[in-house]
């Protein structure tokens, strides 16, 4: 349980972290989430520009890039495991992100996210479906 608590701890202040660093004007050489992700995405399947434009971006700066890699398990799974196992049920994904679904990819691991989901929790609408619409948009 402790263990737990560690790593719970530990990204609410990753998440602090990189939330903050979006306030802040970068330098020309400073490399920033956002940049990050732009290059994973660019070496993966595309999804279309508006959802990537939107939907990545909100993705990124909630901090879900902390846990959620596109191709990678880090923390909780990668984003085709997420997208592959609510193929055709965005509606689902949108119900857990609120905390009113059930975790349906690990859920085993549902009590790590349960800090995020009160961000997700939080976002309006169309935030959250442009998110879910990104993450749905990964094959």
């Amino acid at each position: 349980m402790t263990k737990y608590l560690v790593v719970e701890v530990s990204l609410v202040l990753i998440l602090g972290v990189s939330r903050s660093s979006t306030n802040k004007e970068n330098s020309p050489n400073t490399i920033t989430e956002e940049s990050a992700v732009s290059e994973t995405v660019e070496t993966s399947p595309k999804p279309t520009k508006a959802v990537a434009s939107v939907g990545q971006k909100l993705y990124s700066e909630n901090g879900c890039l902390v846990c959620h890699q596109l191709n990678t398990k880090l923390v909780g799974p990668s984003i085709k495991d997420i997208a592959a196992a609510y193929s055709g049920n965005k509606a689902g994904l949108i119900a857990y992100l609120k905390g009113e679904g059930e975790a349906i990819v690990d859920p085993s691991q549902a009590a790590l996210m349960q800090p995020q989901i009160a961000i997700t929790k939080a976002l309006p609408a169309d935030e959250l479906e442009a998110m879910v619409d990104y993450i749905l948009s990964i094959k």
